[in-house]
């Protein structure tokens, strides 16, 4: 029994970083309270069938993978990223070998390789969007917005003023940078008053039951 409370506890924690979920977050899509997650991944305590199934539900995997330890739970996404990224840079390397076979001398065919990094992190992007990997999904706009600017650049490279290009990803930067900045501190202030409101409400209901025990008493 210490053993399946453990896989359980193990298993919470694990698929709740996966999904970038604090305690705080994973209790108010459960309707818990974190200190009762604080508890299940400790392995202090248990959910029930009927919240386990929830989880499995939440974190998108079937419920025998949720108690189960019958084999190591593997971080899969970053393989995922790893080989959606090289599928890209394989047609990309493709399309510089066909260009080079059929056009012989063709001055441009490197540039094959510049727009696969748009390509590339668009793929990434829709990926950390999925995985709500909000820090990656900044990194990756980021990355997007200049390799696009880069991209236009080299394109028009001898064109008068194509260097003014990487001014337009500028603003969009930093407008990127302050819309994270505000997610991330509203999430914490939210988190935190609701713990402040949650703690509050269980005192205030402890101290109920103890007025109510101490009248009985006397």
């Amino acid at each position: 029994m210490d053993d399946l409370k453990q896989t359980i506890a193990n298993n919470i924690a694990f698929y709740r970083k996966e999904m970038g979920l604090t305690q705080v977050e994973l209790a108010e899509k459960l309707n818990y309270s974190d200190k009762a997650i604080s508890k299940w991944e400790r392995a202090e305590s248990y959910p029930d069938i009927a919240t386990l199934v929830q989880l499995s539900k939440l974190f998108g995997v079937s419920l025998d993978r949720l108690v189960s330890n019958k084999k190591k739970l593997k971080r899969s996404k970053p393989l995922i990223a790893l080989l959606s990224g090289g599928l890209v840079w394989l047609i990309a390397t493709a399309i510089y070998v066909i260009l080079n076979m059929i056009f012989p001398g063709f001055a441009y065919s490197w540039l094959s390789f510049i727009y696969a990094i748009p390509v590339c992190t668009v793929v990434l992007l829709v990926l950390f969007a999925i995985w709500n990997q909000k820090l990656l999904v900044l990194i990756a706009e980021s990355i997007l917005m200049w390799s696009v600017a880069l991209c236009i650049f080299l394109t028009m490279m001898g064109s008068q003023g194509a260097f003014y290009i990487f001014f337009l990803p500028i603003p969009i930067q930093i407008l990127a940078i302050l819309w994270y900045c505000k997610l991330k501190t509203g999430k914490s202030k939210i988190a935190f008053i609701r713990h402040r409101v949650r703690n509050k409400s269980e005192k205030n209901a402890n101290n109920t039951a103890n007025d109510e025990n101490t009248s009985h008493e006397n």
